[in-house]
């Protein structure tokens, strides 16, 4: 799936590009209210999410209900811990080792998670 084209279509969001150092990286904001929903890791060291692999891999940090998370999805296979964020309220996904239909969710639910909440 391409994740971009994605977000774009489904949110109508634009990829931002913050870091010069990683061009291959890059972030998903709400335009509400700001926040990060989701950020595109590529070509990543899998070591750096406790793979014993020297492969690079493509990851997706995404915003998670922090018992959801722990209750069910974290299973260190294909959702990690979140790679350099708040491992309470962000997972990582491991790209090709999820399906396209259960990733769309994590991005819905993850958009849905940094919406303001006192506006409901």
């Amino acid at each position: 799936m391409d994740i971009i084209a994605h977000i774009q279509q489904q949110y109508g969001v634009l990829p931002e590009y913050l870091w010069e150092k990683y061009p291959q990286f890059c972030i998903f904001r709400r335009f509400d209210n700001q926040k990060w929903f989701a950020a595109l890791m590529k070509n990543m060291n899998a070591q750096k999410l406790g793979l014993a692999t020297p492969e690079t891999v493509d990851i997706l940090n995404l915003k998670c209900d922090p018992e959801f998370a722990k209750m069910i999805l974290i299973d260190h296979k294909s959702i990690f811990p979140a790679y350099h964020m708040n491992k309470k309220h962000w997972i990582s996904v491991l790209l090709n080792r999820i399906g396209d239909d259960e990733l769309k969710n994590l991005i819905a639910h993850s958009y849905s998670q940094t919406q303001n909440k006192k506006n409901l």
